[in-house]
């Protein structure tokens, strides 16, 4: 194939993934006001995006681990490498689970919108207050029994950078509701679109779902060392080969 033809490809297929969003969220509007459940509307969008996100941008999942993806309630970690990890999140996690994203995610032209419809909590890593208020909201629905979606290390790391650094606000959510984090390992992601790309190409994502972590036995005075702990998974498990 040309490159012009494969280019032209790759941005048809873009498209087709960017449609998704609307597609999902229209999917899962039907399904509320047919059964009158907010709940039931959020899955239904959450599994057409997961599903119809990642058979339009060519991704195929390979999971390990895929038996602890079930747990409710639990806070799952990712890695964030890539603009398709949203779609990820939803093919992994598909049900009963809301996120955490930063502030700036709000004003995207496309996100945003998906994001607020989904129900995510915008925290302005700048204002301490106004991030702790948005994560009430987060542990109340650990509380009712779901699940959190969060990317640790806040925004996305370029191929090899390594893993960056971890804010503390997933595990003090974790530690306050006493529920497991469950670490998810994400490889490959930017092959499918890498940080700064703008058309998704065909790839296979790996991704490790580790073991739950309890929380519940955690203290404030130790947390700078579980976060250390939590964080040297990834730091094992993204080293590169060799």
């Amino acid at each position: 194939m040309v490159r012009g033809a494969r280019t032209g490809a790759r941005a048809l297929r873009t498209l087709a993934a960017l449609a998704v969003i609307p597609l999902g969220m229209g999917a899962g509007l039907v399904t509320g006001l047919a059964h009158r459940d907010r709940r039931r509307a959020l899955n239904r969008t959450f599994e057409a995006w997961g599903d119809w996100g990642t058979r339009a941008a060519g991704i195929r999942l390979e999971v390990l681990g895929a038996e602890n993806l079930a747990l409710r309630p639990a806070v799952f970690l990712i890695n964030h490498r890539s603009g398709v990890d949203p779609i990820l999140v939803c093919a992994l996690l598909r049900r009963d689970f809301t996120a955490i994203a930063k502030q700036e995610i709000r004003r995207n032209p496309v996100l945003g919108p998906a994001f607020s419809f989904a129900g995510v909590a915008f925290v302005d890593r700048a204002d301490r207050a106004q991030a702790v208020r948005a994560l009430e909201p987060a542990t109340q629905a650990l509380g009712g029994g779901m699940a959190l979606a969060v990317a640790p290390e806040g925004t996305r790391r370029e191929r090899g950078a390594g893993v960056g650094p971890f804010k503390k606000g997933a595990f003090r959510v974790a530690m306050a509701a006493r529920v497991p984090i469950v670490p998810i390992v994400i490889h490959d992601a930017d092959d499918a679109l890498p940080r700064g790309g703008w058309l998704m190409r065909p790839a296979r994502v790996h991704v490790e779902v580790l073991p739950p972590i309890p929380t519940s036995g955690w203290t404030l005075d130790e947390l700078d060392e579980e976060i250390a702990s939590v964080r040297a998974l990834y730091e094992e498990r993204l080293k590169p080969a060799g």
